[in-house]
């Protein structure tokens, strides 16, 4: 069940933006100390991607994986589903497959590192569904069905969009936190 100049120039701006930098608020639930405390958590993934992504990115040379349909799900009132399916996808298809053809020996410790925030980050999205406000459930099968057509370079495209993943993560978490 349950996420190139272009996006490296999107990536420093979100790093400079208001919306990825940790701000104090008071929470009262583990849900909100979760989103609060998801800007941490990305800058773990960025640091742990940063020393996989010109790999990836100099082996991807196809059409996009995640592209504004995925963009739109995630900003919608179903988006918590979404962020399950996809991460979903990531933890059981992508990034076991990128630790199994992983040429770069020396990279399996970022792999992995983005693979245990995923997996906490699934976590607890599921466990404050309710705190997301979750609707409808997202169908991941067309996801699922681009990465397939792609065949084998199928994990560098899905290995190489990771910062467009944790840019679409941390709109959608950014959306939740609470507001002053």
């Amino acid at each position: 069940m349950i996420f190139s100049g272009v996006i490296l120039s999107a990536l420093l701006t979100l790093l400079l933006c208001d919306c990825a930098q940790s701000r104090r608020v008071e929470c009262k639930t583990d849900c909100c100390s979760f989103v609060e405390g998801f800007p941490l958590r990305l800058r773990e993934l960025r640091s742990a991607y940063k020393e996989i992504q010109k790999f990836y990115e100099s082996n991807d040379d196809l059409e996009p994986l995640l592209n504004e349909d995925i963009k739109h799900n995630i900003n919608s009132p179903y988006g918590c589903h979404v962020m399950n399916e996809i991460l979903h996808f990531y933890l059981e298809t992508i990034l076991p497959t990128a630790l199994q053809k992983n040429p770069l020996k020396h990279s399996t410790t970022p792999i992995d590192s983005i693979g245990n925030i995923f997996q906490e980050l699934k976590r607890d999205m599921v466990k404050c569904k309710r705190y997301f406000s979750c609707q409808n459930p997202f169908e991941v099968n067309s996801l699922k069905n681009s990465y397939e057509k792609m065949k084998e370079k199928g994990v560098y495209k899905a290995m190489g969009e990771l910062d467009l993943l944790f840019r679409y993560i941390e709109q959608y978490l950014a959306s939740k936190r609470v507001k002053h």
